[in-house]
């Protein structure tokens, strides 16, 4: 029998998880509350599903649901739902407020939850991290992040969702910077404290920061971290370096492909392309996503993984505000 999975949200990524789930054969279902996308995604996809209110939503009972609401709703939905599912896929970042962490994992104690950093399953950052455990490189002892894309361009709505507040998740920090940081802790451990300056500089209509340089240190001072992002450049571009005393190793996002140097190589060594588009990385999420539900093997980004990158995100965001390096609050023991 077909994976019942509901999306809740239907939005560009909500509309993406739909399109991911149903090309792996799920029996897919909408919840969207504006009557006339919910209306046009059923068309387009062929929905036999689709419900206006989350509470008509959650009287029904659901392998799965994805969260792709707007941050600041997600541990409200994913309470609600929390009664009528075992798994839960929740899209970054997990909130938008620290003090929402515990009730989430109260609401959630006993489900499977996951969360959507969708880069751990980038099949270049899972060769980084075999070539890690291996000791290819020796331990990293450095991380260079330098990243952009004319977000106008891939997200033609920004003034008119979630990313023009910053309550609601928008700005750069908690939309495209965050992932990297979730990327930096998956590979070179948590983040010890954040040294964050943001502005907003090219994006009209918008006041939230759409450019982030970021300085800190990981893996308990051992590893010193750097970043530069922004949001309007003409490139679309991401570039990671992870510098260790045999070699380094690289990351290409924008040609999909990983790649190692080690002291004396004449040149770096690329894979070949690792994905063909897009779609392919939120397959294989949802795949990892399916895997979780029945046991196969745990969820790729834990709640508790989740809370760190949030944990981040607010003392980059407390960092630019006070200008000064702010300590990433203690975690949950």
């Amino acid at each position: 029998m077909p994976v019942s999975s509901l999306i809740v949200g239907g939005g560009s990524i909500g509309e993406r998880h739909l399109r991911c789930f149903q090309q792996l054969g799920c029996d897919v279902a909408l919840c969207e509350s504006h009557a006339e996308r919910r209306h046009e995604m059923s068309d387009w996809y062929h929905l036999q599903r689709t419900f206006e209110t989350t509470e008509a939503a959650a009287e029904q009972a659901w392998d799965g649901v994805v969260i792709a609401t707007p941050a600041n709703l997600h541990v409200q939905h994913a309470a609600q739902f929390a009664a009528t599912t075992n798994a839960l896929l929740i899209e970054k970042p997990l909130c938008t407020r620290l003090e929402d962490i515990e009730p989430l994992r109260a609401a959630t104690a006993d489900k499977v939850v996951q969360v959507g950093y969708v880069l751990r399953v980038h099949p270049a950052t899972q060769r980084v991290r075999q070539l890690l455990a291996g000791d290819e490189i020796g331990p990293p002892h450095q991380i260079t992040v330098v990243s952009g894309q004319h977000f106008p361009s891939f997200r033609p709505a920004y003034r008119h969702i979630y990313y023009a507040r910053r309550e609601t998740g928008g700005g750069a920090v908690q939309d495209a910077a965050t992932h990297l940081f979730d990327l930096i802790q998956y590979l070179g451990g948590p983040l010890d404290w954040v040294y964050c300056d943001y502005a907003h500089q090219v994006l009209e209509d918008v006041e939230v920061e759409d450019t982030v340089h970021l300085l800190g240190r990981a893996g308990g001072g051992r590893v010193l971290v750097s970043l530069a992002l922004n949001q309007f450049m003409a490139p679309n571009e991401t570039h990671v370096q992870l510098n260790g005393s045999k070699g380094s190793l690289g990351i290409r996002f924008h040609e999909q492909r990983a790649g190692m140097i080690l002291r004396g190589d004449p040149g770096w060594t690329w894979t070949e392309p690792l994905i063909a588009e897009r779609d392919d990385l939120f397959r294989a999420q949802a795949e990892s996503f399916l895997a979780a539900m029945v046991g196969r093997s745990p969820p790729l980004c834990t709640l508790d993984d989740g809370a760190s990158a949030l944990r981040v995100n607010l003392a980059a965001l407390q960092s630019g505000e006070e200008q000064k390096p702010v300590e990433i609050a203690s975690r949950r023991r």
